[in-house]
């Protein structure tokens, strides 16, 4: 089992539901997108809902990683959208989509170089933040330590909750999976010596036997 280490120390973040916010609350939360990739972009739902941020960032797909789904800006319907059903718990199965946020990500950044990708879900510390960690285990050669130390130096804020991080690992672990280990291949000279051998062992047994069975019978009339 691959091991991470310690989270980065944060400050604490007091998470509010979307009615609370204030405008002078974005700060706090960290509304502004963090750019993790060239065309990759991680951030929070405040974000993905701002449509004057997402021109501004020229975000042609969103990947969304909420418990409901967002109502994201009805005036950008060329957005190109996907929904993964996760809340953030660490018994939550993110995994199960991993396949298909990396394939979504990778097909946009690949379709057409004026693409770009807001991958969000709350705050952008959590479940979005796997998400793109996944993508980085698919198509770099981090491991998932490597990965999560990639994304916080890119967001401080990012924190994968323990399930998430195993998840992760399990992820890394069937994209690479470890080879066989390598067993002894005999030539076809040494296995015919080897059945010449068992042959000539089992016959000088079958004499010995013979042998044995008068001597215990005079044994016996003696």
């Amino acid at each position: 089992m691959l091991a991470f280490s310690a989270p980065r120390a944060q400050s604490s973040l007091v998470v509010k539901t979307a009615a609370s916010i204030r405008p002078g609350d974005r700060l706090i939360l960290g509304r502004t997108a963090s750019l993790i990739l060239p065309r990759l972009y991680l951030a929070n739902l405040f974000t993905a809902q701002d449509e004057e941020q997402l021109v501004a960032l020229g975000i042609t797909h969103v990947v969304s990683v909420m418990e409901q789904p967002p109502k994201l800006p009805k005036s950008m319907p060329q957005l190109r959208t996907l929904y993964v059903p996760v809340a953030d718990a660490a018994n939550a199965n993110l995994l199960k989509y991993m396949d298909e946020t990396t394939e979504f990500i990778k097909d946009a950044l690949t379709e057409n170089e004026q693409n770009r990708v807001l991958v969000h879900c709350l705050v952008g510390m959590s479940r979005s933040a796997t998400v793109v960690c996944a993508y980085l285990l698919a198509t770099t050669p981090m491991n998932p330590e490597e990965a999560v130390g990639f994304v916080v130096s890119r967001r401080c804020i990012v924190s994968p909750n323990a399930g998430f991080r195993r998840q992760l690992e399990k992820y890394y672990a069937r994209l690479h999976p470890k080879p066989p280990k390598d067993e002894p291949q005999l030539s076809r000279g040494i296995l015919h010596r080897i059945r010449l051998w068992r042959r000539a062992a089992a016959s000088r047994k079958k004499i010995t036997d013979d042998l044995r069975i008068p001597n215990a019978s005079s044994e016996i009339l003696a």
